[in-house]
């Protein structure tokens, strides 16, 4: 019988890690940074769910949650929205500088409570390295289940409508392009001119 308990013991711990590890848990969030969307008052504790599967390619979306190490205290996680990934001009919000440039292998990352949020409003860009997983559910208490919404946070990053463009379209577009009447035309003028030299070489 002490046999038979002991290779059970022995099989579902490694695997209970193994998936833990790999596709997710649930954790108890504290504190009021991601308020009202976590915790919306302040004796309210929920429970949310940790996606550990889909972070693994570093493939990170401006608006969404994530957990992550607090890079002012390694013991501590936190839960923050990504603001900004690399590359992208930030709005910050008291912070030293108006503007920063999120530097290569790092995101800006911050509270929905701006005002009561340990972030990279403090701190800094943070490492992507740092990131464990994505928060997906509210799964606790019962009247506060639902999924966690990716945020339009567009309005936050200067070089945004630049960056969307150069993404849709592969072309680079100037300031002065950009604007309601100009934009379609133009690019549309500089795919076809590299078209034709294309057919030129």
């Amino acid at each position: 019988m002490l046999k038979s308990v002991i290779k059970v013991v022995a099989f579902t711990v490694p695997a209970t890690l193994t998936l833990f590890d790999t596709c997710g848990y649930v954790c108890r969030v504290e504190g009021s940074s991601m308020r009202p969307l976590i915790n919306d008052s302040y004796k309210e504790i929920n429970y949310v769910f940790l996606n550990r599967w889909n972070h693994r390619n570093y493939d990170f979306v401006r608006g969404e949650v994530v957990c992550l190490t607090c890079p002012s205290d390694p013991k501590q996680k936190i839960l923050k929205r990504i603001i900004a990934l690399e590359g992208d001009i930030v709005r910050t919000i008291n912070y030293k500088e108006k503007h920063i440039t999120v530097p290569k292998g790092y995101c800006w990352v911050e509270g929905d409570n701006h005002k009561q949020s340990l972030d990279s409003n403090i701190f800094g860009p943070v490492p992507l390295g740092l990131i464990n997983s994505k928060a997906t559910h509210v799964v606790w208490p019962l009247n506060r289940i639902q999924s966690i919404p990716v945020t339009d946070v567009s309005q936050r990053i200067k070089n945004y409508r630049r960056l969307e463009c150069v993404a849709q379209t592969g072309f680079y577009v100037s300031k002065e392009q950009q604007s309601v009447n100009s934009f379609v035309p133009q690019v549309e003028t500089q795919r076809f001119e590299q078209t034709r030299s294309y057919k030129q070489q």
